[in-house]
């Protein structure tokens, strides 16, 4: 039997079975097989090369960013430049990420993967060549910038590889796509710290750049013919002036036409929706990962229990992509956005009596599979939503307020817990959260 991610029927015959045979024999990466002699489970054109550039490329950055925090412990160096260095991977995306949306829009997304895939080949390879902590830092800044624009480019082109996808549809393709994330967040760091404790910091910066170059291979090879999106009403749109000369030549905006201003994209209730339940679900996440490591090692727990209760929050985000197919078929995006952002909610209110470790796994859990339905169904909505030919920008647009938060949130609780106790943080934490509840609610009502 053949499952499609473009529709929700299933049949047999033996045209399909000669196909599975086919590709099996091929090696064509479009479909996942699971039985050479039988049918596939389909997915899109260039999802599965899509998924592993994600996974590769992802881990040389969350491999690199643990490997490069734990030199600079080692070596002596003052605490505030792990923040420094963490927060390098996110400085540029903030300041960039809008304008790299317009040029995918205009110069399409295999060019951008390109032009990604090279800066974080780059930075990957640099600790390796000559590790100090001026390189550390750059590759810091290169990786995050690089993995940036792929992360973009890569969910611009999701969102349009099924042409007049519906948003169920759309939100099966960014739970898969997803999942290659949820992976290399626990693959990287993994990886990483049996390499430290076995070999070496370098052996481990070196089987990161590794990753980066199966990813540099995969966006050379199997990115060819990606599909564009289709420009509509904008595709005359006005140059972006930062990124005239750049990027490559520009379109003309036709006589007379207003040049487009990122604020038209909050010109709708339903972009001011996302945008800001998104930024919510950005802030949570971030809280969550800056304040776990501070919580346990007040409660008294090694870094062995803390770790494991990171890896259950990564479990928690697997496993609530895995399952995004099946939700996308029961549930509309706003529908489970809403249950998302009670549970975020939720969990901070009850993370201040969880003094016992399986209750922070617990709440690891809960919180990851939370926050991994944000991201898929959040994508899909902002893919419907943005206006014809502004998808990139869109996009861009996202990503530039959620490594916002991933700058503001670690610096903003480190100055506060000089004042204020963790307690109270979370509650405010949870204050704050629950606003999204309701525009939540009502996106699932007009949606209806």
């Amino acid at each position: 039997m053949r499952f499609s991610a473009n529709a929700g029927e299933a049949s047999v015959n033996d045209e399909e079975v000669a196909e599975a045979r086919r590709q099996c024999a091929s090696g064509i990466p479009d479909a996942i097989v699971y039985n050479c002699g039988m049918p596939a489970i389909r997915l899109p054109p260039f999802m599965v090369p899509l998924i592993f550039i994600s996974v590769t490329g992802h881990m040389a950055l969350s491999g690199g960013r643990l490997t490069g925090s734990l030199f600079i412990l080692n070596n002596g160096y003052p605490e505030a430049l792990v923040g420094l260095f963490m927060a390098l991977f996110s400085v540029v995306p903030v300041l960039t990420s809008l304008h790299i949306g317009r040029w995918v829009d205009r110069a399409g997304a295999e060019r951008a993967m390109r032009v990604g895939v090279a800066l974080v080949l780059l930075g990957a390879w640099l600790p390796v060549a000559y590790l100090s902590l001026s390189t550390l830092l750059v590759m810091g800044v290169l990786i995050g910038f690089g993995f940036s624009i792929i992360a973009m480019a890569a969910q611009h082109t999701v969102g349009h590889l099924v042409p007049d996808a519906t948003p169920a549809q759309r939100m099966t393709n960014f739970g898969w796509y997803a999942l290659g994330h949820s992976t290399s967040s626990v693959a990287g760091p993994f990886i990483a710290g049996l390499l430290i404790d076995a070999v070496s910091i370098r052996a481990a910066f070196a089987a990161m750049a590794v990753s980066a170059c199966v990813a540099a291979f995969l966006v050379a090879t199997r990115l060819r013919g990606l599909p564009r999106a289709p420009t509509g009403a904008a595709a005359a749109m006005t140059p972006d002036p930062a990124l005239a000369g750049t990027f490559g030549p520009d379109e003309v905006a036709e006589p007379g036409r207003r040049p487009p201003h990122v604020l038209d994209l909050l010109a709708t209730p339903e972009m001011r929706r996302i945008y800001w339940v998104n930024c919510l679900t950005a802030t949570s996440w971030d809280l969550f990962i800056v304040m776990l490591p501070v919580l346990g090692h007040r409660l008294g727990y090694s870094a062995s229990v803390i770790g494991t209760v990171f890896s259950f929050f990564a479990i928690g985000t697997f496993a609530a992509r895995a399952v995004m197919p099946w939700l996308s078929r029961r549930f509309t995006e706003w529908q489970i956005l809403r249950a998302a952002m009670i549970v975020i909610t939720l969990v901070f209110v009850a993370l201040p009596w969880m003094s016992l470790a399986p209750l922070l796994m617990s709440a690891g859990i809960i919180f990851g599979a939370a926050v991994g339905l944000s991201q898929p169904n959040m994508l899909s909505l902002l893919h419907t939503a943005a206006p014809a030919g502004r998808g990139g920008e869109a996009v861009g647009l996202r990503s530039m307020l959620s490594n916002g938060c991933s700058v503001v949130v670690p610096l903003a609780f480190g100055a506060a817990l000089s004042t204020v106790s963790i307690s109270t943080l979370l509650f405010g934490g949870a204050v704050l959260f629950g606003t999204g509840v309701y525009p939540a609610h009502h996106g699932a009502k007009a949606r209806r």
